[in-house]
């Protein structure tokens, strides 16, 4: 640890319960009733609302304060989601329905609690929908996806990369709060971020970042509501053929039949009554898209779809345009370091070991991942006959890329390197730590967010000076990280 650092307890990192700093300083008290702008406003009346973000290592206090403010415009989406009765056919009199009458107040307040985590669960799912099919509608830079043959110059492109690139964000091309969601989301999962990034030649997007000032000028101080000028929603539209609100977008979902590609319609959820409800302790409860037992059947072919069958298609995919287009496989294109490693000779480079395994495989070899009822671990049963007898002679680099490519697949059905639904519920977690905490109402909010910066300072020099134990950030320090 620097010598010109005063000392810190230990304790106060490496404790996964550590107390977050104070609200106020000494001699204030926190009013819950404080007018949030009264410190707010003026730490970010002279940031420039810039559309490309210039973010410092580590960040300004004006930015930590940024940050949480676009947390709370989280937090207000997702109350205002899940506390809305009826909403995707699901009620709150379900409740009543299943637990009549007194004495069971444990067990209607978990339902509840159920049906709300059950609202937000679909209006997630939809967002990464239109999520996906925003980060499609940006502009690509060269116009044609990555292949083996040009991930050098790639690499020597991100290795160049300059925040004076990207796109110009201004206020009328944001997305809505449910999109820019599900993208602050994906941005939390920088390596998933980049390979995604790369993989789609959207680089411009990896250089921009997330405009956080041009957000945040959209959000209000008080009500913290997400609001844009006129022209921004119609932009949307004729970008993405999405509506500005998610919920006036169709709520049947369309997914083409894996055999025979007719587009079906399909449900969100069949947990639209009470009685479905009863059944909740059951892993494959509910048979909609967002449900765990998720089934399509093809009404010309007969084929059934389930999410299992849905990861198995994503790999399918993917293999497909690896073979016709050299797209490398995800997962082949960070090392261990999480970096762009520059190509040098395709036919030796560790990464791609799972690329060329797949186009030594004959084709028939894949023709049963087609059929009815299979699954990931069918997918593994090949890919271990086909390394059978080579593993010894494998670099712990290329056994570091079998590994990461099928963790691509085993929970995973999108389109993206990582479940985007998922990671939007588990930030979520720490979206409502961080509303309990209230640091935007604290008269004190300047003075916490100035000493962020240096805490977490000497968070990392304790992670260098003790490198071999766990260090686990406390809440404001994960703030600023």
């Amino acid at each position: 640890m620097s010598s010109d650092l005063p000392s810190v307890p230990e304790q106060e990192v490496l404790q996964s319960d550590a107390t977050p700093p104070a609200t106020s300083e000494p001699g204030l008290e926190h009013d819950p009733t404080a007018e949030p702008t009264a410190e707010f406003s003026p730490m970010l009346a002279n940031s420039s609302a810039t559309s490309v973000t210039t973010l410092s290592v580590p960040p300004t206090p004006d930015q930590c304060l940024a940050h949480l403010k676009l947390l709370e415009a989280f937090h207000r989406l997702r109350e205002n989601i899940a506390t809305t009765d009826g909403l995707y056919g699901i009620h709150d009199h379900f409740v009543d329905d299943i637990y009549p009458g007194a004495g069971f107040d444990k067990e209607r307040a978990q339902l509840l609690l159920q049906l709300r985590e059950k609202r937000w669960a679909i209006h997630v799912t939809n967002a990464e929908r239109r999520y996906a099919v925003w980060f499609e509608s940006l502009p690509a830079r060269s116009h044609s996806m990555p292949s083996e043959l040009t991930l050098g110059k790639i690499c020597g492109l991100f290795e160049k990369t300059s925040n004076k690139l990207g796109f110009n964000f201004d206020y009328t091309a944001l997305p809505p709060l449910d999109v820019l969601m599900v993208w602050h989301a994906h941005l939390l999962n920088p390596r998933d971020y980049l390979e995604d990034c790369t993989r789609r030649d959207r680089s411009l997007l990896w250089e921009t970042g997330l405009p956080l000032y041009t957000i945040v000028s959209c959000i209000d101080n008080e009500t913290f509501e997400y609001r844009v000028g006129d022209p921004t929603p119609d932009a949307f539209y004729r970008t993405t053929g999405l509506s500005w609100n998610s919920l006036d977008d169709d709520q049947q979902p369309t997914l083409n039949c894996a055999k025979c590609g007719l587009a079906i319609q399909t449900v969100l959820t069949t947990l639209t009554t009470a009685g479905s409800w009863k059944q909740l302790d059951r892993k494959d409860c509910g048979s909609g898209i967002v449900d765990p037992g998720f089934v399509m059947r093809c009404a010309r072919c007969i084929t059934t779809t389930t999410h299992e069958t849905r990861r198995v298609r994503k790999f399918q995919s993917d293999r497909r345009a690896l073979l016709e287009r050299n797209l490398p496989m995800p997962g082949t294109l960070l090392n261990s370091k999480g970096r762009l490693q520059p190509l040098l000779e395709p036919r030796s480079h560790s990464l791609f070991f799972p690329n060329r395994l797949l186009k030594s495989f004959r084709s028939s070899l894949f023709e049963q991942l087609d059929k009815p009822g299979t699954s990931m671990n069918d997918v593994r049963r090949i890919m271990e006959q086909g390394i059978q007898g080579r593993l010894k002679e494998c670099r712990p680099e290329e056994k570091f890329a079998m590994r990461k490519m099928m963790s691509r697949y085993w929970s995973n059905a999108s389109s993206f390197a990582l479940d985007l639904v998922a990671a939007v519920i588990r930030q979520g977690t720490f979206i409502e730590k961080m509303h309990a905490i209230d640091w935007l109402h604290s008269p004190a909010v300047q003075f916490t967010m100035e000493r962020l910066p240096t805490k977490y300072d000497r968070f990392f020099d304790i992670l260098a000076l003790k490198n071999r134990h766990i260090a686990v950030p406390t809440l404001d320090v994960d703030l600023v990280w």
